[in-house]
């Protein structure tokens, strides 16, 4: 009971304090002004006096400043936050448009590229040709075989020819009813007969059948491999290289470019490494076209 009332009292103490020290700045406020008054007799009085009325209502003044400030901080940063809040809305819808207009743009690329692919075959020897698209690779980074979506049902053959806008793919090599098989060039199992653009009497095959050099596998490279019929031939790194017209594949079909020469006079062949015009790291659509019969 005794610490409550000693508490009572020192809240009336502090309470008594802050009154008199608020009544006696007023008091000299009244007679600073009082002194101003008097006709200027204590000059330095008065000045005192003003100098305190004016340091109180220069203070009042800030304070009703910051706080004004501030109530305009808070609205602007509103302002801004929805028209950050607008362009970012309308930054996704452009974003979204610009990945549409890109698929839109993908597709007649692929279209013209599928086209492109057409004139490489004779049309007196296209009997059925399909557009399809790749659903599965092989693991690794080279397309040696892939699936398309397109079977028997659309009327895919076995040893059906197989290519994209930028030359020869593959061949078909097995068929369901809704899905085949593709082999690339770059598989082992792949055997195709090619000449030079420049005579098409210089002719080679391309095979994976002997390794060419112990130390390099030119597959891993996305490079194709073969020799040509006569060591005699003129090749030379550059060359054109295209189908010849045997076997399954049609003639004048792009192939690639002879990369390198490779002699070898013990047995009297001259192979050829080729770089070929499909991106074998990149194969989205292809055009099949159906085998010419040839028994």
């Amino acid at each position: 009971m005794k610490f409550e009332k000693n508490n009572k009292n020192k809240k009336k103490v502090n309470f008594k304090v802050i009154a008199t020290g608020v009544v006696a700045i007023t008091l000299i406020g009244i007679v600073a002004m009082s002194m101003g008054r008097t006709g200027g007799s204590n000059p330095t009085g008065s000045n005192v006096g003003m100098t305190t009325i004016s340091t109180i209502g220069s203070t009042i003044n800030s304070g009703f400043t910051f706080v004004k400030s501030g109530f305009e901080n808070i609205i602007n940063f509103q302002k801004n936050a929805k028209k950050a809040e607008s362009l970012e809305e309308e930054n996704n819808k452009l974003q979204q448009e610009v990945i549409d207009l890109q698929g839109k743009l993908d597709d007649v690329q692929s279209l013209q590229s599928l086209k492109t692919a057409l004139n490489f075959v004779d049309e007196k020897y296209v009997a059925k040709t399909l557009s399809a698209k790749v659903v599965s690779k092989n693991d690794g980074n080279w397309y040696s075989s892939f699936v398309v979506s397109a079977g028997s049902k659309d009327g895919v053959k076995k040893d059906s020819l197989v290519m994209n806008g930028n030359g020869l793919v593959g061949i078909v090599y097995e068929v369901s009813e809704n899905y085949c098989k593709v082999i690339s060039l770059l598989d082992t199992k792949s055997s195709v007969s090619f000449k030079l653009a420049k005579n098409s009497e210089f002719k080679g095959i391309i095979t994976y059948g002997e390794s060419v050099d112990e130390k390099t596998d030119y597959r891993d490279n996305g490079l194709l491999q073969g020799y040509m019929f006569d060591s005699n031939y003129d090749v030379l790194p550059g060359d054109v290289v295209t189908t010849s017209g045997l076997a399954l594949f049609p003639e004048g079909i792009v192939i690639g470019k002879v990369e390198k020469v490779i002699e070898n006079k013990n047995n009297s062949l001259k192979y050829v490494i080729i770089k070929p015009n499909v991106d074998f790291k990149n194969i989205d659509d292809v055009v099949i076209v159906e085998p010419r019969n040839i028994n």
